[in-house]
């Protein structure tokens, strides 16, 4: 592919801990440097704590409905493990998952305006964790770390490690759990490419942007790029298959060329350890509700059944409610978006 080439995000400032935390700014000065090597350590010690998370206790009970948040939950306790080594307390908890979740609301338009208390609690606590430097956190004592300022601090732990793996994880995570419901054997021969099928049917929410470096060319967003079907044979089916062969489009979901997304690993092998403890449970089953509409974003949530054992003969035709005040809501929030951020212009 013959993408212009990409010097900085888009926007400079993310939606998610506005008015917080800057996006994870890629030009390429002494502080942006700093950033990296610091993210490389901790990325380093994430995947060193995850080989020693075999396991994680967990079990999602049997439901109808919207299951996103319930996977949403489950990766903030994953990924509050990984960073801090052990499972958060209740207050921590308290403090920081509302803010964690209303960052997705915003950026799942199922509000239009961050709640701005919840946003405060999450920030004031992460800087308390890392003020509190436990021997068991990833960065302790870590001088680059260290020499980061306040903001650069609660950002990278927050924004760059915690929220990315919560939204990353749980879209990914979401999108593999709906396909498994009809490509159960597939999943369960072949892990990898069932992964990279999902992600290219549908690919994650975007948190990088790109400008050209160019004027003369248009910036451009990794997902969009992958959503273009030219040079894949049958694609708008699920083939795992077809990753047994090079003769395709490059995979685009995690980014390209030096902007991709270094998270790319962990955050995969987070998806991987999860989906394989909820999915071997004995007789789980899963089935979409049949007013269910499988798009990227998941709109009205991962409305879906789940259960343990007998199927009811009801699993095929059950709905899940008020789709039409979900669409009109979404409707609402995305226009507002559109005014706040000068989208018109």
């Amino acid at each position: 592919m013959n993408l212009a080439k990409s010097t900085k995000p888009l926007d400079q400032f993310t939606n998610s801990f506005s008015p917080f935390v800057p996006l994870f700014i890629l030009e390429y000065n002494k502080q942006c440097r700093q950033r990296r090597d610091v993210f490389s350590y901790a990325y380093n010690q994430i995947l060193t704590n995850l080989e020693q998370l075999h396991t994680i206790d967990m079990k999602l009970e049997s439901m109808q409905g919207d299951i996103l948040w319930k996977i949403y939950e489950i990766m903030f306790r994953t990924g509050f493990e990984l960073i801090f080594h052990r499972t958060p307390t209740n207050d921590e908890f308290n403090d920081m998952f509302p803010g964690v979740v209303d960052i997705n609301k915003i950026i799942k338009r199922y509000t239009s305006f961050p709640d701005m208390p919840v946003r405060q609690k999450l920030y004031n606590r992460l800087l308390k964790l890392i003020n509190e430097n436990n021997p068991n956190f990833i960065l302790h004592n870590h001088q680059g770390f260290q020499e980061l300022d306040e903001l650069s601090q609660v950002s990278l732990i927050g924004e760059d490690l915690l929220i990315t793996i919560c939204i990353q994880c749980t879209d990914l995570l979401c999108h593999m759990l709906v396909l498994y419901s009809e490509h159960s054997h597939e999943f369960q021969v072949n892990l990898d490419n069932c992964i990279n099928e999902t992600l290219r049917l549908y690919p994650l929410t975007d948190l990088w942007v790109r400008q050209a470096s160019n004027k003369k060319q248009r910036g451009w967003i990794a997902s969009l790029v992958q959503l273009n079907r030219n040079g894949w044979t049958n694609p708008d089916v699920f083939f795992a298959d077809r990753w047994n062969s090079d003769e395709h489009p490059p995979l685009l979901s995690w980014g390209f060329d030096m902007r991709r997304c270094p998270a790319k690993k962990f955050g995969t092998d987070i998806v991987k350890l999860v989906f394989e403890t909820i999915t071997k449970r004995d007789g789980f089953w899963i089935e979409p509700a049949s007013n269910f509409d499988h798009e990227r974003t998941f709109p009205f949530g991962c409305q879906v059944w789940i259960g343990y054992g007998q199927r009811s003969n009801d699993t095929l035709t059950w709905q899940f409610n008020n789709k039409l005040q979900m669409q009109i809501r979404r409707w609402i929030f995305e226009k507002i978006r559109i005014i706040d951020q000068f989208e018109l212009n």
